[in-house]
This record gives structure tokens, sequence and C-alpha cells, in this order.
């Protein structure tokens, strides 16, 4: 089978399911609502797992030592990658959640639902160890990183012009602002009703508490089942542990309801969302030809030059996969964070349905220079 005949089928398939959740919204066989518990469910309960019994299955300390220049390159690929965006972001004068979900929706590639099955295909020998080893970096990354993009941004005003200066971006996050302000007034109240009212301690604990607030957030990210899953599989592994099958094989088929049911989830949130005003922004076309086009093409010929000037342990078949990882279209669960949020999630559901249908395109394009 063809590149081209993979990468069409993973999309037939990715659409497929999400259509089905689209026609139960739409059906009313359930509502925001449910969407909400689905939300909760698959990020604290099923992509952990997935994570997890995917790291632990057959994994050994040895496999993970002599194929460790996969995770150098995932790291060098996120780190060019956020820079990259972050300066396209600037560089186009996007402000506010609208910068922090364009840059997200542009750093984090769909790998748990198209990538994943890519490289299975592509790489049977070595594509579920690089999987393995990849995602320990790349779910890290996306549990701070990518939530911490994923927020709410509250935009402050400048001198006379009263927060003018955000500009168009403006007017988009107004709701989201308004929610993380809610948010925030009501996480006050509740830490002062802790307190005595007018007290001096009272005052002194909130004081204290909000200079504390941004170590604590950044501690708080890290404390999430996901890197709990990650970080227990590596030391299953480096302590050379067997996970029994009778324990493993239900973990993972718990783990593999993730992606039909995140796939429901999106739908129905393309059912919900007024997704297509995405179109409107000239930002998305930048990405589109940055993301998934330029960058893939010169990550492939930078890396192979790297890995010829040095004496890394990076491949040329581990240079192939994460430069077709690098083009991969947003991630889903950059939607699904979007969503749990509130902060802007039809543009979120927008980056990901229009970044899908473009990697139709430009996956075989990509394939074309590095295969």
């Amino acid at each position: 089978m063809s590149q081209f005949e993979i990468v069409v089928g993973q999309i037939v398939g990715f659409f497929i399911m999400m259509m089905i959740g689209y026609g139960c919204v739409r059906l009313r066989f359930y509502g925001m609502k449910t969407l909400d518990g689905m939300c909760m469910l698959l990020t604290r309960v099923l992509i952990p797992l997935l994570v997890f019994s995917n790291a632990v299955n057959g994994t050994t300390r040895a496999e993970l030592v002599d194929n460790w220049g996969i995770m150098l390159l995932t790291a060098i690929m996120y780190a060019s990658l956020m820079a990259v965006f972050a300066v396209v972001a600037w560089a186009i004068r996007l402000r506010g959640s609208r910068s922090h979900l364009f840059q997200a929706g542009f750093i984090f590639g769909n790998a748990g639902f198209i990538g994943i099955p890519l490289v299975l295909a592509l790489f049977p020998k070595h594509g579920a160890l690089f999987i393995v080893l990849m995602s320990i970096v790349d779910q890290a990354l996306l549990w701070t990183y990518g939530v911490w993009l994923c927020e709410p941004v509250k935009e402050r005003g400048r001198g006379g012009r009263g927060g003018a200066g955000a500009g168009a971006a403006a007017g988009t996050v107004a709701a989201a602002e308004s929610a993380a302000t809610e948010t925030s007034a009501g996480a006050t109240a509740g830490a002062e009703a802790t307190g005595t009212p007018g007290s001096a301690n009272s005052v002194a604990a909130t004081g204290s508490a909000a200079h504390a607030s941004p170590v604590l957030a950044l501690l708080r990210r890290f404390a999430n089942p996901a890197i709990a899953g990650i970080l227990i599989a590596l030391v299953i592994i480096i302590a050379g542990w067997q996970v029994p099958p009778m324990v493993l094989t239900p973990l993972h088929t718990i783990g593999q309801m993730a992606t039909p049911l995140s796939l429901f989830y999106l739908g129905g949130l393309f059912a919900l969302t007024k997704w297509w005003g995405v179109f409107k922004r000239y930002e998305l076309y930048v990405g589109l030809v940055v993301k998934m086009l330029a960058f893939p093409i010169g990550f492939y010929f930078a890396m192979t030059a790297l890995a010829a000037m040095t004496p890394l342990p990076i491949t040329h078949e581990m240079i192939q996969m994460m430069s077709l990882i690098s083009g991969l279209p947003t991630m889903t669960t950059v939607a699904m964070f979007a969503g749990r949020s509130k902060n802007m999630p039809e543009y979120a559901v927008g980056l990901v349905l229009v970044s899908t249908l473009f990697s139709l395109a430009s996956l075989t394009a990509i394939s074309t220079v590095i295969f």
C-alpha cells in the first residue's frame, strides 16, 4: 500500500467516527453536558491509560537506551516549533487567547489519531518503539505547555487605551476573558472565605497566596493523570519490571476507547460550535503553509545534516518519522482543552477540521520528499 493510500485511509476513518458524533448530537441523543463528561473521561482516564499501556507493552530498558535518539529528535522538533510559532504569532500581530490557541494548534500535531497508525504502517519494525519514546516527550509538553496555551488569557489595558491594544482579537476573546475573570473572582472569594473577614491574617494569607499562585499553577500542570502515567511507565521500564498480561490487556483495551470517543467528542463539538468562522482568520493560511509544508521539509534536511556531522544516535528512519510527525494536522486534544475551558472552542475546532482536510494534500507532498 502506498503512502498516499495509508494517509487517505486514516483520514477517512477519522471523519467517519467524527461524523457519527456529529449525527448523535444533531439527533439530540446527547448535548453539551454529555460532551463535558466525555472530555473529563478522556483527559483523566482514557488517554493516560492509552499512553501508559503502550509505553510498558514489551519495552525494555536496553531498547530505551539504544533508541534515545528519537526522544532527542522529538525535543528538537518541539523546541523548534515553539520558537517558530511564537515568532510567527508576534509577526502577524496576534494577541491574547487567539495567539495562544494559534500556537497550540500548530505546535501539537494529531499523533494519536493520524500519526500513530501512519507510523505503524510505514515503519512496521521499529515504529511501535519510536512511538513509545516519542510520547514521553510529546505528552509531557502537551499536558504542561499545551494546557497553558489553551487557557483563557486575561487582556490588560495599556494606559488610557483601556486594553484597546488587543485590536481585532479583543472582540473574539471577550467571552473567554469574561469567563476567566469570573473563575478568578470565584477562586479568590473561596480563598478569602477560609480566613476571618476583615482580619489582618486574612489579608496576609490572600497576599501570600497571590504571590505563590504562579508557582502553584505550574506545579498543578505537572500533577495530572497523563504525566503520572508517563512517570509510572518510565519507572517500570527502567526497573525492568513486567506488567502481567492479565492486568495490561484490560488497561490497553480501555485506553483504546480514547480514539473513537475523542472523535465522537470532536464531532459533537463540531455540531455545537460555529467553527467555519476560522476561514476568515488570515493566520490560518499562514499556519498551514508554515507548519504542514515548510517546517517538515526544512526539519528533514536540517536533521539529515545534523546526523551526518555528529555521532548522535539518530538514524535516517527516525528522521523520516519525526519529519512526518512534525507536519501532522492540529491535535484534537487542543480542541478538547479549549472546549473544557470555554476558550474559543469554535476557533480550535476549526483549526482541527481545516488542517485535517489540508493534510490530505500536505502529507502526500511531504512523503514525496522524505521517502
